[in-house]
């Protein structure tokens, strides 16, 4: 055991030659990004393009601003034609739409894969910076990619990702060293923020928390000065307005947020399920955060104030579990970095097996097998650190970019012709089939109705058809959705808001009800839309 660490201390020195030769190796930051990359281009495709209508919607609004400047005005639904709207998320649905007329859905699909990528390695970085070991760190950021894959859908929330963790990373920095550059970065960073998504309020929550706990905590607030944070609050405040809408983005941000309707029609909004994956994992790193806290004497007030904020949150609305994952990893890493080594105990004297070096009480031999392999772990990952720093960085994430351009360019196709990307909305979840079918047909008379899941998908692929909603909850009134969620539950009443509306004709999940009870309804004809069996296209008989 003492050769081994003797030969752990002698640096590792390569010629010239092997240095070229590690230097053309990927790093472990480099192979994260490429295995989350590839996995959402060409492991999901189409499915990144999401099975609630968001991303159909997006590209038309972004579309529509390419074509004919930001809208001010509502353009998709029948029901609200007209009236002043705010499209706040309106840079992000141009970014896509710019990625969509360059390179079509495999271009939408490509741009969400890169900003999936670029925050998973971001995580693994972040904890890296905090020394946390290599393969801890890669563990853990891995389990915070999991909790992402929630938002994996070609939207704007997926521009929240990178940018939560770059602004927790950025307040930890000024956390640690009172650099005020850290802050002013805050304000241009909080202005493109609020342009692409409404998440830019987990960056008002984390400033908030972070002024808060140095004013409190005079005594731990480490290199951060106060009043600077508060500056820095006030100033980001200001910059959520510099936006097309002013002073009428906070105003509809807080209208949506009081509508009751949304959480208890918005899955993402309601609490996380602990029966699914996603919740399970998340649970458990909770638990294990707080088993640490509970067994060590020291408890910095930042960081238990950003889990705490963050945890809370998450248990609230599984919308939050993702920014959890960014914010709070990588205070868990440094916790059980710390840990082993601030607790670890020490063998018996007369112990001689594996786990010599350990320190602190002594514990019976039973104890020490678990502890020598932990001692094992922590070896294996110096030594792989070894390596790592030896190697090049970002040559190989580059390379994966380039190649994923060059295959966009070559329509999907590698230079042999075989299709190895194509991108498209799923026909067995969206109605593919019978909307090909309304292109060639044309569009009933009279306005339509569809279900709030296929409504963005009609946005894009009919942009002559004004659907009655689509999944913006926030594009309508309460009594809007809930006139819709009456008619689809069959809730009492609904035949007689099928009439107030005026809906003529409706295409139909073939399994809803409401497909089935308008197929044995006097009034109406129904028949199938497409021949898999998806759609149902009802039709109302004149009066």
């Amino acid at each position: 055991m003492a050769l081994l660490q003797t030969r752990e201390r002698i640096p590792t020195i390569l010629s010239p030659a092997e240095r070229i030769v590690a230097r053309c190796l990927p790093s472990f930051g480099d192979i994260l990004f490429i295995c989350v990359l590839f996995g959402v281009v060409f492991g999901l495709q189409g499915r990144a393009l999401g099975i609630d209508g968001d991303s159909g919607w997006s590209l038309r609004i972004g579309l529509q601003t390419l074509s004919f400047g930001l809208p001010r005005h509502e353009l998709l639904l029948s029901t609200t034609a007209g009236q002043p709207v705010v499209y706040w998320e309106w840079l992000a649905q141009v970014l896509y739409a710019l990625a969509f007329r360059i390179a079509g859905l495999n271009g939408v699909v490509a741009l969400a894969g890169g900003i999936v990528a670029g925050t998973g390695a971001g995580l693994y970085a972040a904890m890296r910076r905090r020394n946390v070991p290599l393969l801890l760190a890669l563990a853990l950021a891995i389990a915070g990619i999991g909790l992402t894959s929630i938002t994996w859908t070609a939207r704007a929330q997926l521009f929240s990702l990178p940018l939560t963790l770059w602004w927790s990373e950025n307040l930890w920095s000024y956390w640690r060293t009172g650099d005020p550059r850290r802050l002013w970065y805050c304000l241009p960073a909080m202005a493109l923020w609020a342009n692409l998504h409404g998440g830019f309020i987990a960056g008002i929550i984390l400033l908030g928390t972070t002024a808060a706990v140095a004013w409190l905590f005079p005594g731990h607030r480490g290199q951060a000065n106060p009043r600077h944070l508060v500056y820095a609050l006030g100033g980001t405040l200001l910059a959520t307005l510099i936006t097309p809408w002013g002073f009428a983005l906070p105003a509809h941000i807080l209208s949506y947020m009081r509508n009751p309707l949304i959480a208890r029609y918005t899955q993402e909004y309601q609490s996380p399920d602990f029966h699914s994956l996603a919740g399970l994992l998340f649970l458990a790193l909770v638990f294990l955060l707080v088993a640490l806290w509970l067994r060590s004497a020291v408890h910095p007030p930042l960081a238990l104030a950003h889990a705490a904020v963050w945890t809370v949150l998450a248990c609230v609305s599984v919308r939050f579990v993702p920014l959890w994952a960014l914010i709070v990893l990588p205070i868990l890493a440094a916790a059980l970095a710390a840990s082993p080594r601030a607790g670890m105990p020490a063998p018996p004297q007369n112990y001689t097996g594996p786990g010599v070096g350990f320190q602190s009480a002594s514990l019976p031999r039973a104890f020490m097998r678990p502890l020598a392999w932990i001692r094992r772990v922590e070896t294996f990952s110096n030594r792989l650190e070894t390596v790592d720093n030896q190697v090049g960085r970002g040559i190989w994430s580059a390379v994966a970019i380039l190649a994923i351009i060059v295959l966009l360019v070559g329509g999907g196709r590698l230079p042999g012709g075989a299709p190895v990307l194509n991108a498209h909305y799923d026909a067995t979840i969206f109605p593919v089939q019978a909307v090909q079918r309304l292109q060639t047909q044309g569009v009933p008379a009279g306005r339509g109705f569809t279900t709030y899941e296929w409504g963005g998908y009609l946005d894009f692929a009919l942009p002559g058809y004004h659907v009655f909603v689509d999944s913006r909850s926030d594009a309508y009134s309460q009594r809007l959705l809930q006139d819709y969620a009456t008619i689809v539950s069959l809730g009492a009443g609904w035949r007689d808001l099928l009439r107030a509306y005026d809906i003529r004709w409706a295409l139909l999940p073939t399994t809803s009800s409401l497909a089935q009870v308008l197929a044995l309804s006097s009034g109406w004809r129904c028949v199938g839309a497409d021949s898999v069996g998806v759609a149902t296209l009802c039709t109302r008989s004149a009066p």
